[in-house]
């Protein structure tokens, strides 16, 4: 018990250095991030972490980022990748937990630390939406390994989440070249 105990500590104290050197937006995602994952966790369900991660970047880009066209076309995007999944809309989009993830989980970390202003939490919002649109995507690929017979499918889903990643990453300021498409701000 008690080397369990020690690795343990080895382990947090590994993290916290990591996160000492983060800057506060990446530091703040992070934290968040890995909240996200344990409440998944306790769901134990791969198409509700699909799910989940499609309405809360639905409902984030709807209430926290400027209505344009280029919003209004990536709403566009979530709602033809959940049919594309063969989901209905409404019901993928009848829970709004984006309060809870982009304000309430951000609120709870940023309370920790004193180097934070408002463009970190902003940033942090923007790095958690990419998130979400990453793990889709890597959920599609999975998928589609594992079941060959759904690719046909699936591959549609899959181009239609890099659609959405592409234009998150335009809304959210990011960059996106020809041969990486990194996020850069």
């Amino acid at each position: 018990m008690e080397n369990n105990l020690n690795e343990e500590l080895a382990n947090r104290s590994i993290e916290l250095k990591q996160l000492a050197i983060m800057t506060p937006d990446d530091r703040i995602a992070r934290i968040v991030w890995a909240r996200i994952q344990n409440d998944l966790e306790h769901k134990d369900s791969f198409i509700y972490g699909i799910q989940y991660c499609i309405s809360n970047i639905y409902f984030f880009i709807k209430t926290q980022i400027q209505d344009n066209d280029q919003t209004r076309s990536a709403l566009n995007s979530c709602c033809h990748l959940v049919e594309s999944l063969g989901w209905k809309t409404k019901t993928v989009f009848a829970e709004d937990s984006s309060k809870v993830v982009f304000i309430d989980y951000i609120k709870e970390v940023v309370a920790l630390y004193t180097d934070t202003k408002q463009n970190h939490c902003e940033d942090a919002q923007c790095i958690l939406a990419m998130n979400m649109i990453h793990m889709v995507m890597q959920d599609i690929e999975y998928v589609i390994q594992k079941r060959p017979a759904q690719e046909k499918r699936l591959l549609s889903a899959l181009t239609t989440a890099a659609t959405l990643r592409n234009q998150m990453l335009n809304i959210f300021g990011y960059q996106i070249t020809e041969t990486n498409t990194d996020s850069q701000p």
